[in-house]
C-alpha cells in the first residue's frame, strides 16, 4: 500500500526507501500483481537478500527494457546537463 495520504494502493511511479538501505520503485500494477524495481546498497546487500531464494534464470523479456541511466534526472546525477 503506498504511504501517499492520497493514494489507497500502488501505483507505477511509487517509491519507498526501506529500512535496509534499498530503495524500491513500482513499476507496473495489474490484476492484484505488483512488479517492482529495486535498488539494494551493495552487491553484499543484494547477495544476502537474494540467498534465501533460488536461481531462475534470465528473463529475456528484461533485457529489452532500457538502462537506468534512460530514467535518471540529469540535474540529479553526475556530470549531467546543467
Amino acid at each position: 500500500m503506498s504511504s501517499d495520504p492520497e493514494s489507497e494502493a500502488p501505483a507505477k511511479g511509487d517509491e519507498y526507501a526501506l529500512p535496509n538501505g534499498s530503495t524500491e520503485i513500482v513499476f507496473h500494477v495489474e490484476g492484484g500483481h505488483v512488479l517492482t524495481v529495486r535498488e539494494y546498497e551493495s552487491v553484499d546487500a543484494f547477495e544476502e537478500s537474494v540467498s534465501r531464494g533460488r536461481y531462475m534464470g534470465t528473463r529475456e523479456d528484461v533485457l529489452s527494457i532500457p538502462d537506468p541511466e534512460e530514467f535518471a534526472d540529469p540535474e540529479s546525477t553526475p556530470g549531467g546537463e546543467e
